[in-house]
C-alpha cells in the first residue's frame, strides 16, 4: 500500500523544507532588488525567526487542542501564504513583515508533523525519525534546486514563489487528510484532561542541555542555508547555478546523513553518531571559511551538511520519548530553544561579515556554537527504547 502512514507523514516533511528552500537561492535577487548592504539585508531575514519564536512557546498547546493532523492541515495554508508574499517585498520592514507572517505558521507544522511521525513511530515499533527528516533534506534538495534554476533564468521572484504555493498547498492538504488518527504517548495520554487549559511550552532543567546542543547545530544549519547562496557567488564568485550547486551539496550531504541516521543511531549508539557528525560538520565548516577554490567551499558545505544532519531528528526523539509531558509541549519547547539559532543567525553572520569585512569571518563566527554541540551530544539518548531497522532502507514501508 503506497500511502502507508510512514510515507504520508514523509511526504509532509519534503513539502515543508520544498517552499522554504525555494526562497534561500534568492536571496541574493532579494538584496539586489532592495538594494541594502548584507547587516540591513540580515534584519529583514529575522523577521522569520522572530515569527518563529513568537509562535513556539503556544506551538504545543495549540496541537493539543487541534491534534497534530489538523495543525497540519489549517497552519500549511498560512504558511505557504507567507513565503509566496516574501517576493513582493519592496522594503527591508515588508521583507521582515512577510517573512514573519511564513515564520510564524512554520513551527506550528514542524512540531505537528515531528509530534506525528513520532507517534508514527511508537505505533510501528521502529525508528523513523531520521528517515522522515531525510526526506526534509529530499524537499530541501528539489526546492533549492527549483530556486537555483529559477535564478539563472532570471524569473521574477514574485511569480516563482507564487508557483511554488500553488504546487505544494494541495497536496499538503490531501495528504493531512489522509493521516491517521493515532493515540498519543501514554504521557499524552494522561495528560489529556488537561488539554483545555492553556499553557506555555517551555524547557525544563533536564532538557535544556539537549535544547543547547540542537540550538548549537541549528546556528551552523541556519548559517549555511540563508549565507551559502550569497557567499558561493559574492566571495567564490560563481554562477547563480554554481551557488546552486554549493547549496544542492548541503543539501544532498544532509539527505544521505538522515537516510542512513537511524540505522547508524541503532548500530553506534546515538550519542556516539551525534559527536561525530559533529566534528565532521566543525571541520566542513572550517573549510569553508578558508575556500580559496570552488570545490573546496563545495565540499565544506557538504561537511557542514552531514555534520549537521542528525542532530534534530536525534534531538526531537530524546525530547518526545521522555515521558515527563506530553511530546508535543517537549518538542515545541526544544525548538523555541532551538530554533533561537535562526533569530540569532542572521545578524551575528551579517554585522560579523560587515565588521570582519568579509562573509568568512562571519560564517566563522559560528564555530564555537558547534562546538559546545559536540560537547554536549551526550544528552540525545531517548529514555524509552525503539528497535532499530536491520537495514536504513526497511523504514520506508
Amino acid at each position: 500500500m503506497f500511502f502507508t502512514p510512514a510515507r504520508l507523514i514523509m511526504t509532509i516533511f519534503t513539502l515543508h523544507s520544498f517552499v522554504l528552500t525555494n526562497w534561500f537561492p534568492r536571496i541574493p535577487d532579494m538584496q539586489a532588488k532592495l538594494g541594502v548592504s548584507t547587516g540591513e539585508l540580515s534584519l529583514g531575514l529575522l523577521g522569520a525567526a522572530v515569527g518563529t519564536l513568537v509562535a513556539l512557546p503556544f506551538a504545543g498547546q495549540i496541537i493539543e487542542w487541534l491534534s497534530p493532523r489538523r495543525s497540519i492541515f489549517i497552519a500549511f495554508v498560512f504558511y505557504c501564504l507567507g513565503y509566496a508574499l516574501v517576493g513582493w517585498a519592496w522594503s527591508v520592514p515588508s521583507l521582515f513583515a512577510f517573512l514573519f507572517l511564513g515564520g510564524l505558521f512554520l513551527p506550528v507544522v514542524d512540531v505537528a508533523m515531528n509530534v506525528e511521525a513520532d507517534r508514527i513511530e511508537a505505533s510501528l515499533g521502529r525508528r523513523i525519525m531520521n528517515t522522515c527528516h531525510g526526506f526534509w533534506s529530499i524537499g530541501s534538495i528539489l526546492g533549492g534546486l527549483m530556486g537555483a534554476g529559477f535564478a539563472s533564468l532570471e524569473i521574477d521572484i514574485r511569480w516563482h514563489l507564487a508557483i511554488v504555493a500553488v504546487i505544494s498547498v494541495p497536496i499538503a492538504l490531501t495528504v493531512a487528510a489522509r493521516l491517521p488518527r493515532l493515540p498519543a504517548r501514554d504521557a499524552e495520554g494522561a495528560d489529556s484532561g488537561r488539554r483545555r487549559r492553556f499553557s506555555v511550552a517551555l524547557p525544563t532543567l533536564a532538557l535544556l542541555p539537549l535544547c543547547i546542543f540542537s540550538f548549537g547545530m541549528l546556528l551552523v544549519e541556519a548559517a549555511a542555508l540563508d549565507w551559502s547562496s550569497l557567499f558561493m557567488r559574492s566571495v567564490m564568485e560563481t554562477t547563480p547555478f554554481g551557488a546552486g550547486i554549493g547549496f544542492a551539496a548541503f543539501t544532498i550531504a544532509m539527505a544521505v546523513g538522515r537516510f542512513l541516521g537511524d540505522w547508524a543511531a541503532g548500530r553506534f549508539g546515538p550519542v556516539a553518531v551525534a559527536r561525530t557528525c559533529g566534528i565532521i560538520g566543525l571541520a566542513g565548516l572550517l573549510a569553508l571559511v578558508t575556500a580559496t577554490v570552488f570545490l573546496q567551499a563545495v565540499v565544506g558545505l557538504a561537511a557542514i551538511g552531514l555534520g549537521v544532519s542528525v542532530a534534530v531528528p536525534l534531538a526531537v526523539s530524546a525530547a518526545a520519548s521522555r515521558g515527563d509531558r506530553p511530546a508535543s509541549v517537549n518538542v515545541a519547547a526544544l525548538s523555541l530553544i532551538s530554533f533561537a539559532g535562526f533569530l540569532v543567525e542572521p545578524p551575528l553572520v551579517g554585522y560579523g561579515a560587515e565588521w570582519g569585512g568579509s562573509l568568512r569571518i562571519g560564517l566563522a563566527i559560528t564555530m564555537p556554537a558547534i562546538v559546545a554541540s559536540i560537547l554536549l551530544a551526550g544528552h540525545v539518548r531517548r529514555t524509552m527504547k525503539t528497535p532499530t531497522p536491520a537495514n536504513p532502507l526497511s523504514e520506508l514501508a
